[in-house]
């Protein structure tokens, strides 16, 4: 990588996120005001949202833990704030790397070593929030057809996941395309075992965050298991590579969740449009808390020496 390009990575990404963002925004149309049926109820959604996504950091945190012990809690938090819209560029490798392209120029570690951590907390994460977004279309649905078959996925991925079976195929397909070794270990126990339960609060979280904004736009009480709608589309946005942000699937998997519980779909069309701009206020949140910890870092290291 030119001498350039691997010191600017990081700012790089930073000023293109935020202008594939404006841009995804102004041609997806989702700059839309929904009537607010309770205020106290979407301050909770905010609230809940917001400490969600400091969650999101104490994962990336908790994962960079199980190998390096000398990163601060600023660099980490830092990280994953200034990239945090890198989500959409399009392909989903620039969150990823953005992130560990940062803590690279603030440590002494390599950019390879940290993207392969970054992408192995990204696997935990969809890992964990699939499952918790599966069994509440299960119950949601009954145990539909579509919920079964996305349970079934879960259960036949998890071997591949927890194995060395799908990292050996990802090394000799790359080693292959790339005509030089790659070296893509598995998750070890180690790590699943720090990361899981923060990311199962990190995805309920944002569940209670999800149920408390669906109250507030629509006129009467819905099942707390509507919350658990959001881990399930926002993962299966994630893994639609072709779509930015998962502009446009994440919305249409709500739609289809919350028609489940009996909502219209005029109504969860609304909610779904809403959603995007409810969860953008959280990453907005996460790039300001972000930068005061990218100042703080800068400002405080020549105090200290």
């Amino acid at each position: 990588m030119p001498a350039f390009l691997s010191r600017h990575l990081s700012k790089i990404i930073i000023y293109a996120s935020l202008i594939f963002l404006l841009v995804g925004l102004y041609y997806a149309d989702y700059l839309i005001k929904p009537a607010v049926y309770s205020f106290p109820y979407l301050l909770y959604s905010v609230i809940f949202l917001w400490i969600g996504f400091l969650f999101y950091s104490i994962c990336w945190g908790k994962v960079l833990g199980s190998e390096y012990d000398d990163i601060r809690n600023r660099t980490i938090m830092a990280s994953a704030g200034l990239t945090i819209f890198g989500k959409y560029i399009p392909g989903r490798l620039w969150i990823l790397l953005g992130r560990s392209a940062y803590v690279e120029k603030h440590s002494s570690h390599d950019l390879g070593p940290l993207s392969l951590l970054s992408f192995k907390e990204q696997i935990i994460s969809i890992w964990t929030g699939f499952l918790i977004g599966i069994i509440g279309y299960n119950l949601a649905g009954n145990f539909s057809i579509g919920g079964i078959t996305g349970m079934i996925i879960w259960l036949g991925m998890t071997p591949l996941i927890l194995s060395n079976l799908l990292p050996n195929i990802v090394n000799r397909v790359m080693a292959k395309l790339m005509k030089r070794e790659v070296n893509i270990t598995p998750l070890d126990w180690h790590m699943i075992r720090r990361v899981v339960p923060y990311s199962i609060l990190n995805w309920g979280i944002w569940a209670a965050g999800f149920y408390f904004l669906v109250q507030a736009l629509v006129p009467y009480d819905v099942p707390l298991l509507t919350g658990l709608c959001f881990p399930l589309a926002a993962n299966i946005g994630i893994l639609a590579f072709f779509a930015p942000g998962g502009i446009g699937v994440r919305e249409t998997m709500i739609v289809i969740y919350l028609n489940q519980l009996g909502i219209s779909v005029g109504e969860a069309t609304t909610i779904a449009l809403a959603s995007r701009l409810w969860f953008l206020s959280g990453e907005a949140f996460l790039f300001v808390v972000g930068n005061a910890a990218h100042v703080l870092r800068t400002w405080w290291r020549p105090i200290i020496e």
